[in-house]
């Protein structure tokens, strides 16, 4: 369910807690009936052995009208690009004081500031642009919550000032009496919070459809037991407007092969209210034998294994209850206001579906598996990807007409 109205939560114990709001539909869009886009590469950031130009873990990256901007988590630092390519400078560096990351995790714009939020400080950074000059604001939230989840962490920053926090999750969050169980349907809150923390309210609250399996059979010990996330996960994907305008959820639970298949997407205002909702179509591609081979085998290396195939039987059981692939792997909010689907791998590509400000599909564009879409427009996409050598470039793509 996807929320239309805010609503306090302080003091409150959410376990298995879903809101029903009124939401607004609007006409279904469906992959593979939308006009495909065609673009030409007129940028690319990186290189080889240049210690300037050489980017390393890109983890986010954003743009304004002069500039882009590129997060780049190992260094600790936001390299700063003319939209030509050329250099400008650096924002911030690794370290624990003013300006300085831990572990940055993602960006985006305060008015004319950019925000840099620093999951491990619990914090967020604002600079300004033009001088450098940083300002930070601290993470205060710490919400009372079920067992499996660990506390709350900073995401978003939205325009209105307000703070965004999602929980942590214990990885044995979930624990079965038998060798392979996907569990329950759970929920969580997205918490939209004061910069003291004092006031708190609930953005959305998101499905969390599974969770790792336990696997006991095949350990050395009786009392052992392992706990694998599952390579084709379906929970709740959440991403926010750059902007802090809002953000947009998908639920993309994989078909289980009745019915038509079908995903829904919701755009939500910073106050809570739902923008749209659609509910978009597609043809559900079912996982071929052999699809889990690789992630089952990397299982039967770990120490503790004794009996391998008793062990590969449980994981196997545990991968193949997901027989269809689910249909969005990644979910971007573009500096328009369009919001940017990414499907599932097919032979080496990905489909990205583009709905509009109002929820309307507009295009699609195809792109490799390995390329992911962290900026863009109408007009342009800011596209990162990876050579033969694993190095990673930020490539800006023109959309033509």
């Amino acid at each position: 369910m996807y929320r239309a109205c805010g609503r306090a939560i302080s003091g409150m114990m959410l376990t298995g807690l879903v809101f029903v709001c009124q939401i607004h539909a609007g006409p279904s869009p469906v992959l593979g009936q939308t006009p495909e886009w065609s673009f030409r590469k007129v940028v690319s950031i990186g290189s080889v052995d240049d210690p300037v130009y050489g980017l390393s873990a890109v983890r986010d990256v954003v743009m304004d009208a002069d500039h882009v901007y590129v997060l780049l988590a190992e260094e600790g630092v936001v390299r700063v690009f003319t939209r030509a390519g050329e250099f400008v400078r650096d924002l911030g560096g690794r370290g624990q004081g003013p300006g300085e990351f831990l572990t940055p995790s993602s960006i985006g714009w305060h008015g004319s500031r950019l925000w840099v939020v620093d999951v491990g400080l619990r914090r967020f950074t604002l600079f300004d642009v033009a001088t450098g000059e940083a300002k930070t604001i601290r993470y205060a939230v710490d919400a009372p919550l079920a067992s499996y989840f660990l506390s709350f962490v900073p995401r978003a920053l939205l325009a209105n000032g307000d703070l965004v926090g999602e929980p942590t999750f214990s990885s044995m969050r979930f624990s079965s009496t038998t060798d392979a169980m996907r569990a329950d349907t759970s929920h969580y809150p997205v918490l939209v919070s004061d910069t003291t923390g004092s006031r708190r309210d609930t953005l959305v609250v998101l499905s969390l459809t599974g969770g790792p399996g336990e696997i006991r059979a095949g350990l050395a010990r009786p009392s052992a037991r392992v706990f694998l996330l599952h390579p084709l996960p379906d929970d709740d994907l959440i991403a926010y407007a750059p902007d802090g305008s809002g953000a947009v959820v998908v639920r993309r639970g994989s078909w289980e092969g009745s019915g038509s298949a079908a995903f829904h997407v919701a755009r939500i205002s910073a106050l809570g209210d739902t923008l749209f909702r659609r509910r978009i179509g597609y043809e559900a591609r079912p996982v071929p034998a052999g699809f889990f081979a690789e992630a089952i085998s990397r299982t039967l290396d770990a120490p503790s294994v004794v009996d391998r195939r008793a062990h590969a039987r449980a994981v196997r059981a545990f991968y193949e209850q997901r027989r269809y692939f689910p249909p969005v792997t990644t979910v971007r909010v573009a500096s328009d206001g369009t919001t940017w689907l990414a499907g599932p791998d097919e032979k080496g590509e990905r489909e990205w579906l583009v709905l509009d400000a109002s929820g309307t599909s507009i295009g699609t564009v195809r792109l490799p598996t390995t390329a992911r879409i962290s900026e863009a427009n109408q007009t342009e996409m800011w596209v990162v990807e990876k050579d033969a050598l694993d190095i990673p470039y930020v490539v800006r793509y023109e959309i033509l007409p």
